[in-house]
């Protein structure tokens, strides 16, 4: 049969293609033939016919980006349409990370976190089972594709509530229980976020067993670490050993070290990475390309046995008179630089970003606001969070430029946003939220490659694509070829860049032409067209 019989859905006309195959390689100019939500055509097209053509003239196409590393299973119930994660040509976001996976939440007190993070956005949790959760996720529709993985935290909570100590037998035999149906339904692997409580209460043993339930599906372990800062190296080597015993593929979530006393230490991590590979465990890691990181306030300031329990039991922790000297004590013992108020002090390198109950200071330094208020950094913290019952998050510029790059160039690192899908015209834009969710992608582009050169082209998008895509075991994602299914980014190389900032974080980036999930446009001529195209997709099941 002639090209001049073909009939496609949609053709991609004259751009140069980068298939996500390899970190080598320049691109090199084809047309893309698309029917039935699969690449069905690659090469010369030029009598074919279809009924959408793209012309792609002077424009990068490549494979839709594979983000490693999401929270978005919070948002995509309200939020389906995940804007801020198309407008930076994502078609596939791995959901659930960091411990924290909504579908083993419950309707109950113990969920009062979840439940905080949903309320403003007329969400509920009205599921009980994780394949409840899922089927859910796939009854509404999704504006890109989903990868669940379970969180360790979320589970230990539903077995176990806040806890800190080990779990009976029984208690671990349910866990191990709800892990496997959980694994059963699709999921592809098990986060955890040792810390945060109370996935950080749990042991190393227990992550172990644990982890060869999921071994046994074919499935892996990502971890954000017991330390990213002091003691980095000793959470790798826990890490290590988890994936060493239990012998599970491991993925270092959003690798980084934080402070600048511990910038460097990734020579060492990376050293530790490349000996375990050599020994025959399969270790892997992601990154986001920025010098701050977010997370919540008390994780970040508050002893661990502080945290124990539910918000508001932190709360009143914070409250009494006694515990609250106890705990300011304990603080400046483990950070004696925190008593510095001069204009070195490092309250000037941590700022409010999420805080609904006072949103006139997000954004602003701990330092300013302490200063204003007339108290110590350190009791304006406890202040804050006694009364906004421990929902506060706060950005804190602690990671070294310089490692970035270290981590960027390694050669098994994927780039994920560790950000959730939001909307700049929703409820959630008032928030004021890392850049990262807007802006990771596009970013590496435009100033890690074309400004800093970081990386060659080929390499950023193998990063984004074909190598998160191998790791998570997808099959014909992440890769330009015929058969694979059409999720497609095309941007422009010269104009692609982040516009999200710290100070103003829900911005769409530039240079992102149009974005394919399944065949069908999700974002066109630069404007989201709405199209819930993506798919839950389930572990086992094509």
């Amino acid at each position: 049969m002639s090209m001049t019989d073909v009939k496609f859905d949609m053709i991609i006309r004259g751009g140069t293609v980068f298939d996500g195959s390899s970190p080598d390689g320049s691109g090199y100019t084809a047309d893309i033939g698309i029917t039935g939500g699969l690449i069905t055509a690659i090469g010369e097209l030029s009598t074919a016919t279809a009924d959408l053509e793209d012309d792609a003239a002077n424009l990068i196409v490549a494979p839709g980006f594979v983000d490693i590393h999401t929270h978005s299973d919070i948002s995509i119930g309200y939020n389906p349409q995940q804007a801020s994660s198309i407008s930076m040509g994502v078609t596939t976001q791995v959901v659930g990370n960091c411990g924290l996976s909504l579908g083993f939440a419950a309707d109950t007190d113990a969920f009062s976190f979840e439940k905080r993070w949903l309320a403003p956005h007329n969400g509920r949790i009205t599921w009980n089972s994780f394949g409840e959760h899922l089927d859910q996720i796939e009854s509404r529709g999704c504006g890109n594709n989903i990868v669940p993985l379970a969180g360790h935290g979320t589970l230990r909570k539903r077995v176990m509530g806040q806890e800190d100590r080990a779990p009976t037998a029984v208690e671990m035999r349910e866990m191990e229980r709800k892990l496997d149906a959980a694994m059963e339904c699709g999921v592809w692997g098990l986060s955890s976020g040792l810390e945060y409580p109370p996935s950080s209460f749990g042991t190393e043993a227990e992550l172990i067993d644990l982890c060869r339930v999921v071994a046994a599906h074919g499935g892996l372990y990502a971890t954000h670490l017991r330390s990213e800062g002091d003691r980095l190296v000793e959470a790798v080597q826990e890490a290590l050993n988890v994936a060493g015993a239990a012998n599970i593929p491991l993925q270092l979530s959003h690798h980084k070290a934080e402070g600048k006393s511990n910038w460097g230490k990734i020579g060492t991590t990376l050293e530790m990475v490349d000996s375990a590979r050599a020994r025959g465990i399969d270790v892997q890691l992601d990154q986001y390309p920025y010098t701050a990181f977010m997370t919540s306030l008390g994780v970040q300031t508050l002893p661990r046995a502080a945290l124990t329990g539910t918000p508001e039991e932190v709360s009143a922790r914070l409250i009494n008179p006694a515990q609250r000297t106890q705990i300011r004590k304990e603080m400046l013992v483990a950070h004696p630089e925190w008593n510095d108020v001069s204009d070195k002090s490092p309250w000037l390198s941590i700022q409010i970003g999420v805080c609904r109950n006072r949103p006139h200071i997000q954004g602003r330094t701990i330092l300013a606001l302490a200063s204003e208020s007339a108290i110590h950094p350190v009791d304006y913290v406890l202040d804050l969070l006694s009364d906004a019952v421990g929902y506060v998050s706060a950005v804190n510029f602690a990671i070294c430029e310089e490692d970035i790059g270290t981590v960027m160039r390694y050669p098994w690192t994927s780039i994920g946003s560790d950000g959730s899908g939001t909307d700049p015209d929703g409820p959630a834009a008032k928030d004021t939220i890392h850049p990262r969710t807007y802006g990771t992608f596009t970013r590496v582009l435009g100033k890690y490659v074309r400004e800093f050169g970081v990386l060659e082209l080929s390499e950023a998008i193998y990063k984004m694509t074909g190598l998160p895509a191998a790791r998570m075991g997808l099959k014909n994602r992440g890769q330009i070829a015929v058969g694979a299914h059409a999720d497609i980014t095309v941007f422009s190389a010269d104009q692609v860049n982040d516009r999200a900032t710290f100070d103003s974080p829900h911005q769409m980036s530039a240079g992102i032409r149009a974005v394919i999930v399944n065949g069908r446009y999700a974002l066109k001529d630069g404007v989201l067209t709405g199209e819930l195209a993506g798919q839950l997709l389930r572990k086992g099941r094509g």
